[in-house]
């Protein structure tokens, strides 16, 4: 076992130097307490050491203090000092040594001292070893449970939220919104055209124009909201603290995302959504079904008028009958028309 010695006497230093290497002991010999303390800084320092108590500079004592205060090491420390009333073995363990030694020291009480503390450092290193293994399986089985959240809640294609995924945060942010009061915006998008391009390019290519449509979802919205792939090519997205006012910026930015990215003109077909949006106020206590439900109604009647361009409906949830731009009031019910 490597030891540490501290000792500013010559002679009493080699004494203990000389018994401990007779018993088997690597030694560290140190001649004041400053030399002990950078001693016991370093990465390789030994777990068990000897200091006498009075040195010049900083004493035994205050090595023990530095150490319990600085070293994270569970170092054995014990003081070794020709002083022995009670109160100075008191003072010695509440500066922090594990153990009191008088000199001139017995050679048969210092070896069962040194065996007693080795086998405290023993079951400390022992007990520190099983502490990592444990902390490394708790973070490794955090690891492997994000790995199957994320694989449970994403889309393999696009790397968005799924439908489950959607869903189950999507009631999380409600919740959080009818607290802060704030409100969100609901969108429903369908791709336009997709069997067309299956037909024409195949189906590879299909699904590299969802991929490519997930995309510009992605660049266009925050990392805050949540955007999801329903499923085929059904795409999600809440907005939290949004309002009415912000939404149509949000959707402007969409239709500018997509004219840029069909102006590249690389695929050989234009990318293009049909869009339904709904304001959700802060008070509404409609669940996520029945808002996707009626974003999803907003949408096909924005299909169903469809020609040329892309028309978007701003619209707050209702019990009404499916929407129509020509009747929305315009204060509640903006329109964007977007190319």
């Amino acid at each position: 076992m490597r030891i540490l010695i501290a000792e500013d006497d010559p002679v009493s230093s080699h004494l203990l130097a000389t018994t401990l290497i007779n018993w088997g002991h690597e030694v560290v010999v140190t001649h004041n307490g400053l030399e002990a303390w950078h001693e016991l800084q370093k990465a390789d320092a030994p777990l068990l050491a000897i200091l006498d108590w009075m040195m010049p500079g900083m004493d035994g004592l205050e090595v023990c203090r530095r150490v319990r205060q600085e070293i994270t090491s569970p170092i054995y420390l014990m003081l070794l000092s020709a002083l022995s009333r009670k109160e100075n073995l008191i003072e010695g363990m509440k500066a922090g040594a594990d153990d009191y030694l008088t000199k001139p020291f017995d050679r048969q009480e210092l070896k069962v001292r040194l065996q007693a503390g080795a086998r405290i450092v023993a079951l400390q290193s022992s007990l520190g070893a099983r502490i990592q293994e444990l902390q490394s399986a708790i973070v490794e089985r955090q690891r492997a449970e994000d790995a199957l959240r994320n694989l449970t809640l994403t889309d393999d294609l696009t790397g968005l939220y799924n439908h489950r995924g959607f869903f189950t945060l999507a009631e999380h942010h409600r919740k959080i919104a009818r607290r802060t009061g704030k409100s969100s915006v609901l969108i429903y998008a369908d791709m336009d055209g997709l069997k067309e391009i299956n037909d024409a390019f195949g189906h590879i290519e299909g699904s590299s124009a969802i991929a490519q449509t997930a995309m510009i979802l992605r660049k266009t919205f925050r990392d805050s909201d949540i955007v999801a792939r329903l499923g085929g090519d059904e795409f999600a997205i809440l907005s939290p603290d949004v309002s009415a006012e912000q939404a149509e910026k949000i959707l402007e930015r969409l239709r500018n995302n997509l004219d840029l990215h069909n102006a590249e003109g690389t695929n050989g077909y234009h990318l293009s959504l049909s869009i339904g949006a709904i304001c959700v106020e802060r008070n509404d206590a409609s669940s996520i079904e029945e808002l996707v439900a009626l974003a999803d109604r907003a949408m096909y009647e924005n299909k169903r008028i469809k020609r040329s361009n892309t028309h978007i409906v701003l619209d707050e949830p209702g019990t009404d009958k499916r929407p129509k731009p020509s009747s929305l009031p315009q204060r509640s019910r903006p329109r964007l028309v977007a190319g």
